[in-house]
């Protein structure tokens, strides 16, 4: 599968023309770049004027400002190369102004908006042409307004290629790789939650689901399906950042053993949960009032998710929980990742970045690992279902099964009737012995009790049949699907094989009579237990009348007319 996809995903890039791209940008000579802080009544000049105001390290990056400056000082040499067009992570913004400042100190300006900015399917990043840069353009001036995150500021490169430069192919395969390994979860989860609906596999579905969307935005894989507004691309990468982290929380507090947990922990998991997701809710609405805090309470929110992460690990690890060991495995990678993405973030003194390789290997690691934990713990609730169900099992055997023969009891049927009716169980039989009372009186009561249980014994259940002993020697049947008339049936002409193969010495071949009923099998008609068995008796007493070893069948379709003819089997 995971081969499959990454073939694909190189077919379709290369069909866009994504593979014809430089495998790698050749470094462009920066003697300096350096970053400035300005108010949009404030000119390149006023703040160039002003050394105090500029910061030529990789730190102190912000985006809460009107504007951010930016600017580039080309190194000297005849032959150095010339940037061509500008790259840089992708986010959101107003509008860019580049400046080429030329060594007599003139500037010529060119305004972009974020449609003019070009995206590409071999990474995050998105291309800024420049056109004009010659011999003589001593500095690249850039001017961002209303900028939305810090990366797209701090990731902001000179690129020699016109359409700029994104991966090399061998990282491309790899991150290819990557996104098909996500899609591997969401298959296996999908078949697991048929067979057991836990609620971690809904969590798990949903954050894997969220972290594959991530992934899209986050390698550029996303643009090989067309072209994407910046700003919508921005709010679904919010949206998927807020869903896979609030999915995590509710993911983790599910999945560990029931009881290892407080009560207090895993409501404070939901909260913090459904806090995050708001956030990712308001970081998308486009006001400038949301601009200057939107990324870092997005950012904010995760780091308070990787340590309630942590709290919830700890905890359930400290009480003897196998399930977590999974979690603990599995996480450690992308939470360290993680809480180093939301310290470089938010702390001044760190250079931001999105650490997208390392980032997306951990995805991957977490994956695979948590995939593995969750069919460990579905073999485990599997086998503690299995043992819970063979105790009631047995407890019902206790005071729900006929001692003779290992079936149910009438009173146990009653009891459940209207469950079973409603599961699909419309098919009522009624079956009797012919004869058996002449049985225990040629051969005594313990041979009537053998030939009973032989009985018994071809009216083996299935997942679509239920074996009642009614007492004495009649028996019924409750069935479901097509063909229950014609299963009953089968069981009816088996009993007289299995008695006679089980029972020795007996001088007759003892047959059995049957009065069926297919009652509504489309589940339109309700009816209750005891008017549904009287019908089935009386068509039993009609197969005894017309000779025996026969069946007495009607089919309920509608209320009109009450009970079709009946027909002999």
């Amino acid at each position: 599968m995971i081969f499959v996809l990454v073939r694909f995903l190189l077919c379709a890039m290369a069909a866009f023309g994504v593979l014809s791209q430089p495998a790698q940008a050749q470094a462009i000579a920066v003697e300096r770049e350096c970053h400035a802080e300005a108010r949009l009544d404030e000119s390149w000049d006023q703040v160039a004027a002003d050394p105090a105001r500029w910061n030529c390290g990789r730190t102190d990056w912000t985006h809460t400002a009107q504007t951010v400056l930016i600017r580039f000082i080309l190194g000297d040499g005849e032959n150095r190369l010339l940037p061509q067009s500008i790259t840089t992570h992708t986010g959101h913004f107003d509008r860019i102004d580049v400046g080429l400042v030329s060594r007599d100190g003139s500037i010529v300006w060119a305004s972009h908006w974020p449609q003019d900015l070009r995206h590409l399917g071999t990474g995050p990043y998105m291309a800024l042409p420049l056109a004009g840069v010659t011999a003589e353009t001593a500095e690249i001036a850039v001017r961002v307004v209303r900028p939305w995150n810090k990366t797209m500021l701090s990731e902001m490169k000179l690129d020699p290629h016109p359409d700029g430069t994104g991966w090399p192919l061998p990282m491309i395969v790899s991150m290819a790789a990557i996104c098909g390994m996500l899609l591997v979860p969401l298959l296996v989860n999908t078949a697991f939650y048929s067979v057991l609906p836990e609620r971690y596999v809904i969590w798990h579905l949903v954050m894997v689901a969220a972290m594959l969307v991530q992934a899209g935005v986050a390698t550029g894989f996303i643009h090989l399906l067309g072209a994407q507004d910046i700003a919508w691309e921005w709010q679904l990468s919010n949206m998927a950042f807020a869903t896979m982290g609030s999915a995590a929380l509710m993911f983790a507090a599910n999945f560990i053993e029931p009881g290892l947990l407080p009560r207090r922990m895993t409501r404070a998991a939901g909260w913090l949960a459904g806090a995050i997701w708001t956030t990712g809710v308001l970081s998308c609405i486009r006001l400038e009032m949301v601009r200057p805090w939107s990324s870092g309470a997005m950012y904010l929110a995760m780091g308070l998710a990787i340590a309630m992460l942590c709290i919830i690990m700890i905890w359930a690890q400290l009480r003897g929980s196998k399930a977590v060991w999974f979690q603990i495995y599995g996480w450690s990678p992308l939470l360290v990742i993680g809480a180093w993405r939301v310290a470089a973030y938010l702390v001044p003194s760190f250079h931001p970045t999105e650490a997208i390789v390392v980032y997306q290997l951990s995805l991957a690691f977490e994956v695979l690992v948590t995939a593995i934990g969750i069919i460990s713990r579905f073999v485990d609730v599997r086998q503690e279902r299995d043992e819970a169900t063979a105790r009631a099992l047995e407890l019902e055997g206790m005071a729900g099964r006929d001692p003779l023969t290992g079936l149910r009891n009438r009173r146990s049927i009653e009891r459940r009737f209207e469950d079973l009716f409603l599961a699909g169980f419309r098919t009522m039989a009624v079956i009797d012995l012919d004869n058996f009372k002449a049985v225990n009186d040629t051969h005594g009561h313990a041979t009537g009790d053998v030939v009973l249980r032989a009985a018994a014994s071809a009216l083996a259940e299935d997942r679509d049949t239920r074996a009642i002993r009614m007492g004495g020697e009649e028996f019924l049947l409750l069935l479901r699907g097509p063909d229950a008339a014609a299963r009953a049936e089968r069981c009816r002409r088996a009993i007289s094989s299995r008695i006679a193969s089980e029972v020795e010495g007996l001088d007759r071949i003892v047959t059995a009579s049957m009065g069926l009923v297919e009652h509504d099998t489309k589940g339109k008609l309700r009816i209750d237990f005891a008017t549904l068995y009287a019908r089935c008796d009386q068509l039993l007493y009609e197969a005894k009348r017309r000779g025996r070893n026969c069946t007495m069948r009607e089919k309920v379709t509608g209320f009109q007319p009450p009970l079709a003819p009946a027909e002999v089997a």
